[in-house]
């Protein structure tokens, strides 16, 4: 069994790469790590990977890392009703890394369906680790051509608005600055779309 079947036999895509596996000498990757874990919705995972690198370029991110993960409705489903108690598929959903009670929540959760592994997490190893981005790709390509943009553009923009979640902005309480911050980064990255897509594209956002 890979590793990410391993994984995935727990029931959760969150913090995909926040333990090691002892007996196996497991490393965690350095850097961010961008997987697909559906097959409805066709990923260009190059493109992706570049794009999240100009991301951490023009946000000065240093040696901070984030994770973008892809699925499909029903795991995004699944995931907000876990998460935010709505029983419907949402777009994006942004995990930040907790040092203590991430780990602490992670292993027991672990352990109680692969008791056979000893799982180890040493939050040195997560210094400077932001969280974990994930997108339902059918929703992202379902908001595309609701507002007449490509699943590529729509894809940029919601690993944009995760990582502004990782990194502490909530447009949902703030004065605007979350939104506003989005738009001139998706200026200063050449990914902005016409002003009636971009105030449609925000308004969506905060449901």
């Amino acid at each position: 069994m890979t590793f990410w079947k391993l994984w995935a036999s727990t029931g959760d895509v969150v913090h995909l790469f926040q333990f090691r596996i002892s007996r196996f000498d497991f490393r965690i990757p350095r850097g961010n790590v961008v997987i697909n874990q559906q097959r409805r919705v066709s990923i260009d995972l190059p493109a992706v990977r570049t794009f999240v690198r100009r991301l951490r370029a023009a946000m000065r991110l240093g040696q901070r890392n984030f994770n973008v993960c892809f699925v499909a409705d029903e795991e995004m489903e699944r995931l907000n009703a876990r998460h935010r108690g709505k029983a419907r598929s949402t777009d994006v959903l942004s995990f930040p890394w907790q040092a203590e009670s991430g780990v602490e929540s992670r292993r027991s959760k672990v352990e109680g369906r692969v008791s056979n592994f000893e799982f180890r997490v040493s939050n040195h190893e997560f210094r400077g680790f932001l969280g974990d981005i994930v997108i339902s790709a059918e929703t992202a390509r379902a908001n595309a051509r609701q507002e007449g943009h490509s699943t590529a553009s729509e894809i940029r923009w919601l690993i944009l608005h995760g990582l502004l979640h990782l990194l502490g902005y909530d447009h949902a309480t703030d004065q605007g600055e979350m939104t506003a911050l989005e738009l001139l980064l998706r200026e200063r990255l050449g990914i902005s779309s016409n002003q009636k897509s971009e105030t449609r594209n925000q308004k969506r956002k905060t449901s």
